[in-house]
């Protein structure tokens, strides 16, 4: 995008501008959502129920990659965005490169010690013997490419970072389709089994790691990197991951309570009831996906107009966004609650599973209209530069309230309390990110009136603050 494309996220009117970067995201984070969904769909038709199981095993492991990916992706693009927004080219380039390299290196170093304790790791997420021969088809492929789970992560969230959300969206929307088609290449036509699936994920982010690269090998980014020189700075690679801690413990709570609903089911029911959360796992982290997409859309426009000192559309912008967010949820909340067999219909044609899963997806989704709001503080406040309050924000929804309870509700109400545990984590984390939000924007709206007055009275040396102490979104 070029530099008057980029100053149009601090004038241009916020609907639009709101269309024209979220859209997009939302688009590519549903299309980025077959990642999940394809595996289960292929695998469920291609090789059965069992594979499903394996696949269920393995999520966690995916859900590690991704929380590195995402936090190295929106901790770098949330120092890009307020660089930019303050003019400072170079300061945004140092950081684009420091996580690169930071980003290949661990790239490279995790899957050697992944492998070393394969077998091990299996059966800690709660392979069964039946199970555990379609796990390990899958984990084989899928450490291996871990690097390029990090590297497309990051490209796709420092070229949004610019304002350039259709070539991100774009990225992200050719792996999807290069994901479904060799899925059905390697499961249908050469009976790879769960090992295609992974292979076929690996590829395709392969694909889509090089297709971003030539965004800015090309020369047509804002930040030109071949300018600057290619070194790893310890102290922005601290801020990136500082500001990417919050997504980061987001996703580790899908991986932990992954391991732990294995762990629960193998205790509570039986290995059909991990085929069942092999397909829902898949479906619950699709339903987030969208408000992922809305989020990430509004985080370059708020951080921007963060730096250039904007708030009443950094307001304006936070207001329509939680409209849009309650919309979207109750789309999927009648797909997902009213049409249950409909949906877990994609993933197989065992009547059993779908049978089964038909009550936990209909608990777990009750409270889909309300879930975006938790997702668009999260990044509200990452956006603004306040890390930690970011972090507890993301904790409090997977990592706190739905792991604890999935551990807690079964000792009194057996298997159901695992999925009872879903809607009552979400009231909790929702309400908890009102309470912060509407705090949080109080003050804002505070500091606006304040800096109002110090212009209208002739006063020229105004700096923003780094934080506000406090912060009315939901109401």
């Amino acid at each position: 995008m070029k530099e008057m494309e980029k100053q149009k996220l601090g004038s241009e009117p916020i609907s639009k501008l709101l269309l024209k970067m979220s859209v997009p995201m939302i688009l590519a984070m549903v299309i980025n959502g077959m990642y999940y969904l394809a595996d289960a769909i292929f695998v469920g038709w291609g090789v059965g129920s069992e594979a499903l199981g394996g696949l269920a095993v393995i999520f966690p492991l995916q859900m590690l990659a991704i929380a590195i990916g995402m936090a190295i992706g929106t901790g770098t693009a949330s120092i890009e965005s307020i660089e930019l927004g303050n003019q400072r080219k170079d300061k945004a380039a140092k950081t684009i490169n420091t996580s690169v390299i930071f980003s290949l290196i661990l790239g490279i170093l995790l899957p050697l010690i992944l492998i070393i304790f394969k077998k091990k790791i299996i059966y800690f997420f709660g392979a069964t013997e039946n199970i555990y021969p379609h796990a390990e088809g899958y984990y084989t492929y899928i450490v291996y490419g871990f690097v390029f789970i990090f590297l497309s992560f990051l490209e796709v969230n420092i070229i949004k970072a610019e304002g350039n959300a259709k070539l991100a969206a774009s990225g992200m929307f050719l792996g999807a389709f290069l994901n479904v088609i060799l899925d059905a290449i390697f499961i249908f036509v050469f009976h790879m089994g769960t090992a295609g699936a992974a292979l076929a994920t690996v590829i395709a982010r392969i694909i889509t790691t090089l297709y971003l690269m030539r965004y800015y090998l090309s020369g047509r980014s804002i930040i030109n990197l071949k300018k600057y020189p290619w070194t790893f700075e310890g102290k922005i690679m601290k801020r990136i991951l500082a500001l990417g801690t919050g997504v980061f413990f987001n996703q580790i709570g899908f991986f932990l309570l992954a391991i732990a609903m294995n762990i629960s089911l193998r205790y509570y029911g039986t290995g059909l009831d991990i085929s069942v959360y092999g397909v829902f796992s898949r479906i619950y982290v699709f339903v987030t996906m969208p408000f992922l997409g809305l989020a990430q859309g509004i985080q370059p426009i708020i951080g921007y107009n963060f730096g250039a000192e904007k708030f009443q559309r950094i307001l304006e912008t936070l207001k329509k966004a939680i409209i849009f967010s309650i919309l979207m949820g109750v789309v999927l909340f009648v797909f997902m609650v009213f049409f249950p067999e409909g949906v877990l219909g994609l993933f197989t044609k065992e009547s059993l599973i779908i049978q089964k899963g038909i009550i936990p997806l209909q608990i777990s989704m009750l409270i889909t209209p309300l879930i975006g709001i938790q997702i668009l503080t999260y990044f509200f406040f990452l956006a603004i530069n306040q890390p930690f309050k970011a972090l507890f924000v993301s904790v409090s929804r997977q990592t706190i309230f739905t792991l604890l309870l999935v551990i807690i509700l079964p000792l009194f109400m057996g298997k159901l309390g695992i999925w009872v545990a879903y809607p009552v984590a979400d009231i909790l984390s929702v309400g908890i990110a009102c309470l912060l939000l509407n705090k949080e924007t109080k003050q804002m709206k505070q500091y606006q009136m304040k800096q109002q007055l110090a212009f209208a009275s002739g006063l020229e040396n105004w700096n923003i603050p780094t934080t506000f102490s406090g912060g009315g979104a939901c109401t």
